[in-house]
């Protein structure tokens, strides 16, 4: 929706575009909130029908998903998004996000780095986009997770259920595939 000029969501017809453009400029500020574009995903995800409870957390991952979505050049959903930043460049060696800054990424303290540095990983996929939904599932998992540790609540037991682990298998794994095939 946010990179058509005018793109249909919910039955309605929005200028993508425009709501983008002012997305951006409020990237990493707390009235984001306030902007058209959030407030369209957040009637439609986070209501009584949705999976997503009315907490103040999952209206935080919604922001900091706002924040990111917004540099997407474009959905790409061929692979899962941590996948998608081990590919490497067209023509190069390199990977879109280096294992160093990947890393950095997984160890993250606080919603406004982590929303930092997705932003970053998102730009350098440029044109061939992100996967907006396994992205707007970390993010989620992401701030659940920073709640329970903020609140000093026990991590998941469960391993699959914790993002750096998702993440990594998901990183790693294409990296591997990747060299195997050359």
């Amino acid at each position: 929706m946010l990179q058509q000029r005018q793109g249909k969501f919910n039955g309605i017809t929005y200028n993508g575009r425009k709501l983008r453009a002012d997305l951006r400029r409020d990237s990493l500020s707390e009235f984001i909130f306030l902007q058209d574009g959030y407030t369209i995903l957040a009637n439609k995800l986070i209501n009584n029908d949705s999976k997503l409870a009315q907490t103040e957390v999952h209206y935080y991952a919604l922001q900091i998903f706002v924040n990111v979505a917004a540099f997407a050049e474009k959905n790409n959903d061929k692979s899962p998004f941590a996948a998608q930043l081990s590919e490497k460049i067209k023509g190069g060696e390199r990977n879109y996000l280096s294992e160093p800054r990947f890393e950095r990424l997984l160890a993250s303290e606080t919603p406004e780095e982590f929303c930092q540095r997705l932003i970053r990983a998102v730009k350098l996929r440029g044109e061939k986009g992100v996967n907006l939904t396994s992205l707007a599932d970390g993010i989620f998992l992401w701030m659940q997770e920073w709640h329970a540790r903020e609140h000093g609540w026990p991590a998941d037991t469960n391993p699959f259920k914790r993002l750096s682990v998702r993440w990594a298998m998901d990183y790693f794994s294409t990296k591997n595939n990747t060299n195997t095939k050359e």
